[in-house]
């Protein structure tokens, strides 16, 4: 599955932290396994929602930070801010879920899904497990390339 979200659709849940995709996405679903957001200005890191939850954070260009939080008995998260240039591939596992976030600018995903700036795709079952990333203009945009792997024989659930 890949979903495409634009960054006016992210939801808005303090003065300047947006979420980008978690699960579950609404109160009241499955029990909480993760999230990604992105946090601007002077924002501090997000509550821990429980206490086996891991942060891990990435600064991206333009003084945003990418923020995942997990709870550790099911997911383990990981962020790496890349250079898309000239071109990149990024492969995943197949019980891998991955979220894709443009920053500093524009990039273009598989050569048909053209991220603008806060735009994410979300990657997740068995289909794609490689996409190519490059940029699509002049800029000097990266990729926030976010993983959450399962753990042990958790399965990573997402309903969008």
């Amino acid at each position: 599955m890949r979903l495409l979200l634009r960054a006016n659709a992210h939801r808005q849940v303090a003065s300047a932290c947006w979420e980008v995709a978690a699960s579950p996405d609404t109160p009241r679903r499955e029990p909480w396994q993760w999230q990604v957001r992105l946090l601007t200005g002077d924002q501090g890191p997000s509550d821990l929602p429980s206490e086996t939850s891991r942060r891990v954070a990435a600064p991206l260009p333009g003084g945003a930070t990418v923020e995942i939080v997990a709870d550790s008995l099911t997911a383990a998260p990981a962020v790496d801010v890349l250079d898309p240039s000239p071109s990149l591939t990024v492969v995943r596992t197949e019980g891998e879920l991955m979220v894709l976030i443009a920053s500093g600018g524009r990039v273009l995903v598989e050569d048909r899904h053209l991220l603008a700036e806060a735009d994410a795709l979300v990657l997740a079952g068995d289909d794609p497990l490689s996409v190519s990333v490059h940029r699509s203009d002049g800029s000097d945009s990266r990729v926030a390339v976010v993983r959450l792997t399962p753990v042990a024989d958790s399965a990573l659930s997402w309903v969008p």
